[in-house]
Parts: structure tokens; C-alpha cells; sequence
């Protein structure tokens, strides 16, 4: 049997994990995504959930035009693969699940505040941010080139239900924003080259929520709350 990977010695996050810790309600929420994050080997899922989701939302914002082909297409492949009996049950689940999110994107898609700039394909591979010690990965779903004032960002797309009352929705949405301004954070360390960083151009769509969220403004005071954030987790994480 293979060993489990042994837990992480330097402090390293994912962009949403850290957005996550930042609008976390109580510490030991936030001691539970950085255990997470230490030891990710037994938490690591099978599949990657809404993957296929979030590839084929991304290509719909690439063409917009060729959206409702895109959706028939991708949603075909997904009903093969929802009722193929070879796979397991997550495969067959996380299927449907797409099915779900790219549907309500298509119903969403023309009240959603998204059109206008131009999308293309997020830089591969996509280069870690190093914040005070941290090393968070940043995988956007789609470069965000705001061709009219010469601006870049980067498009985040969360497809995940997520927990239901007025104090989840707040930070949900704290979260979102959060994960938006990490966007800009890394379009202005390794995308200068396309245009001016710009906050507002970064943004997360959120399907289930039928919402876009975008980093604000001035992002200078969020930034700093960051940094301040990951100067305590670079602090902690040996004793996670």
C-alpha cells in the first residue's frame, strides 16, 4: 500500500483555501483548513469536483456566441458519463452535478455581469504567489482582458452548493471576495504584461449563487489584512 504523502514542512495553501481562512467563522475552523492544508494526502478527493463544469463555463465565456452548443456538447458527454455503470459513484454524482451548475450558468448567463471584456485561457502552469512566508497556488479559470481600457484580471468560477442561512452567505461571499483580490494580487505579479492590473477586473462568478463578485476598488486594506493573515499561518504551521 502506498504511503500517504508526508505533510507539508513549508506553509502552502490554495488561493480558495486561504480565502476560506480569511472569512472563517471561529479559529478552529480556520486550525481545520490549515490541517487541511499540512496534511493533504488523506483528504485529497478522488475526483476534482466540477471540473468538467468549470472547463466548459470557461469556454462559454471564451465564446458566448457558441455558448448554447457548447452547453448541448458538454452536457452529452457528461449524461454518457452519469450513466455509464463502469463508474463509481462519485464519477456518476459529480456528473450530474455539473450537469446542474452548467445548466444554471445557461439560464443565468445574460443577467450575469460578465460580458463585455474578453476571456481567454488562464497561463499554464499559473506561478504560486509567495505572501509573507506563504505559498499559495493560484489557478485561475479564464484570463479577464478589458481590451477598451487596456486592464487585466483573472476569473475564478465556484460552482460548489455551500451551506444555507444568512451567516454562511456572508461569508461565502466574504470568501468570494477574498479569492477575487488573490486573483489580482497574481494578475499584478505575473500579468503586467498584458495590461494594467486592474482590481475591479478580477472577479469570481459564482453560478449557484447566480452572482459575480469582484475585488474592490481599492483593494489596499484587504491586501494588507492578507498579508497580515499569512504572516500568522508562516507563524503557526509548525505547530498546526
Amino acid at each position: 500500500m502506498a504511503r500517504p504523502p508526508a505533510p507539508r514542512v513549508n506553509p502552502r495553501l490554495s488561493a480558495s483555501q486561504l480565502a476560506d481562512y480569511l472569512s472563517a467563522a471561529t479559529p478552529v475552523g480556520q486550525l481545520g483548513i490549515l490541517r487541511q492544508a499540512k496534511n493533504p494526502g488523506p483528504n485529497r478527493p478522488i475526483i476534482i469536483q466540477y471540473h468538467h463544469a468549470r472547463r466548459t463555463i470557461a469556454e462559454c465565456l471564451r465564446d458566448r456566441g457558441g455558448l448554447n452548443r457548447i452547453v448541448a456538447q458538454a452536457n452529452a458527454l457528461l449524461e454518457d458519463r452519469r450513466d455509464d455503470g463502469t463508474n463509481g459513484p462519485l464519477v456518476r454524482d459529480d456528473a450530474q452535478r455539473c450537469i446542474d451548475v452548467i445548466e444554471a450558468f445557461q439560464r443565468a448567463s445574460n443577467a450575469l455581469d460578465v460580458w463585455g471584456p474578453e476571456y481567454r485561457e488562464a497561463r499554464q502552469p499559473s506561478p504560486p504567489l509567495n505572501i509573507n512566508g506563504v505559498e499559495v497556488s493560484v489557478a485561475p479559470d479564464a484570463l479577464v482582458i478589458d481590451n477598451r481600457r487596456a486592464r487585466v484580471g483573472q476569473a475564478f468560477i465556484r460552482c460548489t452548493i455551500g451551506g444555507a442561512g444568512e451567516a454562511a452567505e456572508n461569508r461565502r461571499a466574504e470568501a468570494n471576495v477574498n479569492l477575487a483580490t488573490l486573483a489580482h494580487m497574481h494578475a499584478t505579479q505575473y500579468l503586467a504584461d498584458l495590461g494594467e492590473p486592474h482590481p475591479q477586473t478580477s472577479m469570481v462568478i459564482d453560478v449557484s449563487r447566480e452572482n459575480v463578485f469582484r475585488a474592490p476598488a481599492n483593494s489596499a486594506r484587504r491586501i494588507a489584512n492578507i498579508e497580515a493573515a499569512c504572516t500568522m499561518i508562516a507563524a503557526i504551521w509548525p505547530t498546526v
